[in-house]
């Protein structure tokens, strides 16, 4: 356990952030369904928070592992977490009669932690240290080329 503590100090700032806020924004999905479930009893059954719970952990794990496929993978689901959030922020915000600015509040805080994960998922160093994990590409003699140059 101790020898993968420090490979994850060894990783680049970028993809310890990432990882990071990765995992705290899924901490606070959770937080914001159990806040919506205090405010509107019932809203989320437990089948769906099961489900959330599930993909939440599964991307983590593979992000963590460090597979390149995992990345866009989580890249596409923080962009969809964003857009609910933000659709929620839409609704809740033009509804005259808003009962807790707290809930406003969350939805901006995973917006803005899924934002940032998002981003530094995206950038160069990231994007590199994932494209390095990828299995080389070989033709039928073992020779190690180039995608544009295989034969299909």
């Amino acid at each position: 356990m101790q020898n993968k503590i420090i490979v994850f100090f060894e990783h680049p700032v970028g993809v310890r952030y990432a990882l990071g806020l990765l995992i705290g924004g899924w901490i606070s999905v959770y937080a914001f369904m159990y806040h919506i479930n205090t405010f509107f009893p019932d809203r989320f059954p437990n089948a769906l928070i099961l489900k959330n719970l599930v993909v939440g952990i599964g991307i983590c794990y593979c992000v963590f592992r460090i597979k390149p496929w995992a990345r866009k993978l989580c890249i596409f689901f923080n962009l969809g977490i964003i857009c609910i959030n933000v659709l929620f922020l839409a609704i809740r915000l033009s509804s005259v009669g808003m009962e807790s600015p707290s809930l406003i509040l969350h939805a901006l805080l995973n917006v803005v932690i899924f934002g940032l994960c998002t981003y530094y998922l995206l950038i160069k160093e990231t994007s590199e240290f994932f494209k390095a994990r990828e299995p080389k590409k070989v033709d039928e003699f073992g020779r190690e080329v180039e995608e544009k140059n295989l034969k299909y």
